[in-house]
């Protein structure tokens, strides 16, 4: 019986193979859709989500903080003169 089973799929793949060929996909495509499909999978869960909200406040954040490190240092410089 399993002999038959390993025949059967050994056949499946092949007869998949032969369809890929004439449908002109190859590896290369397929690894493309499926590295694709993984991203679209990735960037649809809650925690890439929160995980990208949380660094895109933390960015502007930061970005604020060195506006007003930039406005004080050219105050002073300002006061210098």
């Amino acid at each position: 019986e399993i002999q038959t089973l390993s025949q059967v799929l050994a056949a499946k793949e092949k007869h998949l193979a032969e369809i890929k060929r004439k449908l002109g996909i190859n590896s290369l495509q397929e690894l493309k859709q499926n590295i694709t499909k993984s991203w679209q999978d990735v960037t649809s869960t809650a925690a890439y989500k929160r995980t990208s909200e949380t660094l895109s406040q933390a960015g502007q954040k930061a970005s604020a903080a060195f506006s007003t490190v930039g406005s004080v240092i050219t105050k002073k410089l300002e006061d210098v003169k």
